[in-house]
Order: C-alpha cells, then structure tokens, then sequence
C-alpha cells in the first residue's frame, strides 16, 4: 500500500512531498467562458460567517476608490462619508452612539479617508499540495481559504488579484475590485490541479513587479518546496511597505504522522519511494517537522512576514476568521 507522506532523514532537510494527483484539466483559462462558482469552495456558511468581519492589516494604503482602510492622502480625514455595520476589530471609539439610540444597533462612522488596497493571493499548486487523494486535499483546502480572504476583501472595496503556481507557468488574475470578480477567482481556483513542480518563486517575483502600492499579499502553501525563493520575494514586499502572510498548509497526517508498520513512502516532487518503518521514523520525522516549522516562522519574522500554521481539523472558513481576528488584535496590541 501507498500512503502520502512526507520524506524523511535525520538531517534538518525540509520534509518534502509526495504523488500529485493526475488532471488534464489543469485551468480555466482567462478569457474563456466561466462556470458557475462551485459552492464548495465557498458555502453559504461561510459568507455568513466572513460577511460580517473586515480585514484591516493596519498601514497606510495608497487607494483610488472607497474602502475601508485609513488612506496616505492627507486633508480629508474628518469630512464625513457613511456608516457601517460594527464589526470585530472595529475602533470602538468610531460608534455613532446617537445611532446606536435610534436603532439599538451599532454603526461606525466611516470617512472619506478610508480607501481601498490591491490584495494578491497566491495559491501554490505543487504536487506535494494534491495530498491527500482521498477527502480534502490541501490544495482544495488552500483554495478554499483563498476564496474566503477574496470573498472578504471585494466586499470592502478591495482589488482582489489570484496567482496560481503551477508546474511551468503561472495563471494571473489582475486584480480587480468589481464584486462580479469573486466568481471569476472561484472558477480558477476550482479548476486548480496539483502539478509535479511549481514556479513560486518566479510567481512571487512577478508580485513585486506588480505591487505598486501597499497593500496585502497572502501565499498558501505547504513549503515543502520553493521555500528559499519564496522567502526572497516575500521580504522585499514586506520591506516595501506590504502586509505579508504566509498561510502554511499542511495535512492532519504530515503534523501527526498516525501511520503503522511498514509503509511505501513517496515524494511527489521528485517520484522517488523508499519501503520503511513507520514506527521507527516517527520521533525524527516529527522533530524534523518542528524544527523546519519554527525555522519558517523566525525567518517570516525578521523578514516582517506574518507566519500563519494552518489547523486543517477547522472549516476552512474558519481558519480564514481566526486569522482575521488574529490580525485585529494585533492592530489593537500596536496601537495601544
């Protein structure tokens, strides 16, 4: 028997991947006719739940349309502009209170200030991110937390753009903050299929091309390979001024690695297999695992990047309003 699972050696070499799962069908491309946005990428329950957060990263933008976020032109913040709903990680000190005794519901004053930010989302679609073959692959459950940042940021006004690392090429969606965007990133990301390697780096590279003005850049992924590359092009963005976060994805059998006797073991990058004993390997794989882990979160943390450890056991959703109301309070913390 063949199960997924990442490599393993006693050295602190980053655990790599295994078989990707096979696909002719590897995009839509744009231009194309799109299909009707699948739900399962972004389910009723999960608009419910993210309809009701913002995700405010907490600098300066540089829009050109309304938003949500505090702007770098000067000279209009206290003309007023509108009032929203209050969300989690909202500035109470903003609560229209005459409102509030109206209507027994809260509002926030908002001002023409608050502008708009271009976000870029980047998916990577290595063959390491098709595992597991059976139930929710990473791939899908990255997909599915991209689809719900997007979702999110085009209801604030943002300019959403998708990046999809793929095995020789990359797909590009340019950002765009129209709403009838959302379905045009969900119908790439559906049709997304693992391939055998990735262009990451290069993908990443074209981002700090890209990215003129502040704004937000999210990578999702498992790591297990491109991570040096990667790494180069998320600390320029984040040296620039961007707030950078880097969702690491990784499956409930790599980070608890539950397998028995002897196991067939192959690397999806590389097609190479080894026999072994899973008992035996447990101990060094799952310390080589931490080791890696923590080495990937001090290196996002001198580059400025926001390392984000991905709990699969969540809905997707979820893990998506944990890391915004994670954001939120650590806006609240810097600001205090």
């Amino acid at each position: 028997m063949c199960l997924p699972i990442a490599s393993l050696s006693t050295s602190t070499q980053r655990p790599s991947g295994w078989d990707p799962s096979k696909s002719s069908r590897p995009f839509v491309e744009r231009g194309q006719e799109l299909p009707d946005a699948p739900q399962t990428l972004l389910s009723e329950e999960a608009r419910q739940v993210l309809g009701s957060l913002e995700f405010r990263p907490g600098f300066l933008s540089e829009g050109r349309v309304s938003g949500v976020h505090p702007s770098s032109h000067q000279g209009q913040s206290l003309e007023f502009s509108d009032l929203k709903g209050y969300s989690y990680g909202d500035d109470p000190r903003g609560v229209d209170w005459k409102v509030f005794a109206r209507t027994d519901k809260l509002y926030v004053r908002r001002y023409l200030d608050e502008t708009n930010l271009n976000a870029y989302l980047v998916l990577d679609a290595s063959g390491s991110m098709g595992q597991p073959q059976s139930g929710r692959s990473k791939l899908w459950y990255a997909a599915s937390m991209l689809a719900g940042l997007a979702y999110v940021f085009l209801r604030q006004g943002d300019e959403v753009g998708l990046l999809v690392a793929h095995e020789t090429f990359s797909v590009t969606c340019p950002p765009r903050a129209v709403p009838s965007h959302l379905n045009e990133i969900l119908a790439i990301l559906s049709n997304v299929r693992a391939s055998h390697a990735t262009v990451m780096g290069d993908t990443l590279a074209s981002v700090v091309m890209a990215a003129r003005k502040k704004g937000v850049v999210v990578l999702a992924s498992d790591l297990l390979t491109g991570w040096d590359e990667a790494l180069l092009a998320l600390r320029t963005l984040a040296a620039r001024g961007h707030a950078v976060f880097v969702l690491h994805v990784l499956s409930p059998e790599e980070r608890q690695f539950p397998f028995r006797g002897t196991v067939l073991f192959r690397a999806a990058e590389t097609g190479e297999s080894a026999l072994l004993d899973a008992r035996g390997l447990r101990r060094r794989y799952l310390a080589n695992l931490a080791r890696f882990e923590e080495n990937v979160r001090m290196a996002c943390h001198q580059a400025g990047v926001f390392f984000v450890p991905v709990n699969m056991s969540l809905e997707p959703h979820e893990a998506v309003a944990r890391m915004i109301r994670g954001t939120a309070q650590r806006r609240r913390t810097a600001l205090a």
